[in-house]
C-alpha cells in the first residue's frame, strides 16, 4: 500500500511520519483490497489551546474512500484516534461486502428438491388417471 503524508501549514516531524506509515500499513490485516493511504497532518490553535489534528483517508479497491480524523495533545495521539476509526470503518466495510457475498451465493447454490419442484398440468393429469386406472 501507497502511503502519501503531508503536513498543512507544519513541517512533518519524522517520528510521526514513519509513525503514521506503521500504524496505517497495519490495517492491511483487515481488509486486502486498500490501495493507496494519504495523510494530512496539522497543528490548530497556539499555547495551550493548541490541538494536533490528522485526517487519513483510505482507497479502497472497489472504488470507496474511507476517512477518519483524529485531534490529540499531540502528534501520536491524532494519529492513534485517526487510525482507530479508520480501523472500525475498514471492518464494518469488509463486513458489508462479506454478508452481500454469503447472501448472493446462498440463494444462487441451493437447487430445488424435486419433491418441491411445482407439477405442471400435464404431470396432474397423468397421476390422476393413473390413480383411476388403480
Amino acid at each position: 500500500m501507497k502511503v502519501s503524508i503531508v503536513g498543512r501549514q507544519i513541517k512533518v516531524p519524522v517520528e510521526a511520519e514513519s509513525y503514521a506509515r506503521d500504524k496505517l500499513s497495519r490495517l492491511g490485516k483487515y481488509f486486502s483490497g486498500i490501495q493507496h493511504a494519504d495523510v494530512v497532518m496539522m497543528i490548530d490553535g497556539h499555547g495551550q489551546q493548541r490541538r494536533h489534528e490528522v485526517e487519513a483517508s483510505v482507497t479502497l479497491g472497489h472504488g470507496a474512500r474511507l476517512l477518519g480524523r483524529g485531534s490529540g495533545a499531540d502528534m501520536m495521539a491524532a494519529i492513534d484516534a485517526a487510525e482507530a476509526k479508520l480501523q472500525k470503518q475498514i471492518r464494518r466495510f469488509h463486513a458489508r461486502l462479506k454478508a452481500h457475498r454469503d447472501r448472493t451465493r446462498i440463494s444462487d447454490s441451493t437447487p430445488v428438491p424435486a419433491e418441491q419442484e411445482e407439477a405442471t398440468y400435464e404431470q396432474v393429469v397423468r397421476e390422476m388417471l393413473d390413480e383411476e386406472e388403480e
